[in-house]
């Protein structure tokens, strides 16, 4: 004897399989630009070795309005939760996570939205995996910046002539470097 679920019982209610499509449509969006952002960390990563201050602003501003981009869109997200949430009996009005729809989602509407969201849960972490990278190169570039304005200072503080007498003076100069890629 088959047992029936509650879902099986109530179901969805119709047009829940066009706001699952519409949410699908939203998350391929979403992945899209999340793969944007991945590849600008290759490129951000590529202007770091080169020194390359043009393409790494360039890199900023495509980064920034991607980033509004996506922001712009969280709200259309949570709208078209709602949306789907209302299509399901039981399930919370107004969830904040793919994952809580999922758990009120019957198949076969939630399979496509399960794979979806493992495909985002990946790029998301390869975006932050290579973001961390980038941060940590531009650290240490610039700890390295740092050492060698220090070691200039320091060379420039420590210079010691002989005066006229022949005896040591340690001579305290103003120093300009200029720094020419």
């Amino acid at each position: 004897m088959l047992t029936r679920s509650p879902w099986n019982a109530a179901g969805p209610k119709p047009g829940a399989a066009e706001v699952v499509r519409e949410l699908l449509n939203h998350l391929a969006g979403l992945h899209n630009a999340l793969q944007q952002l991945v590849a600008l960390s290759d490129e951000k990563l590529a202007a770091l070795r080169t020194a390359d201050t043009h393409a790494l602003r360039q890199c900023a501003f495509r980064e920034e309005e991607l980033l509004k981009q996506v922001l712009r869109q969280d709200d259309e997200r949570a709208a078209i939760l709602a949306r789907v949430a209302q299509h399901l009996p039981g399930c919370s009005a107004h969830p904040t996570r793919l994952t809580e729809l999922l758990a009120c989602l019957p198949e076969p509407l939630a399979s496509p939205l399960r794979a979806r969201s493992e495909g985002l849960r990946e790029i998301a972490s390869e975006l932050a995996r290579k973001n961390r990278l980038v941060a940590r190169v531009a650290q240490n570039l610039q700890a390295h910046i740092r050492g060698i304005f220090a070691d200039v200072a320091k060379a420039v503080q420590e210079s010691v002539v002989y005066r006229a007498d022949g005896q040591h003076e340690v001579r305290s100069t103003r120093c300009c470097v200029d720094a020419v890629g």
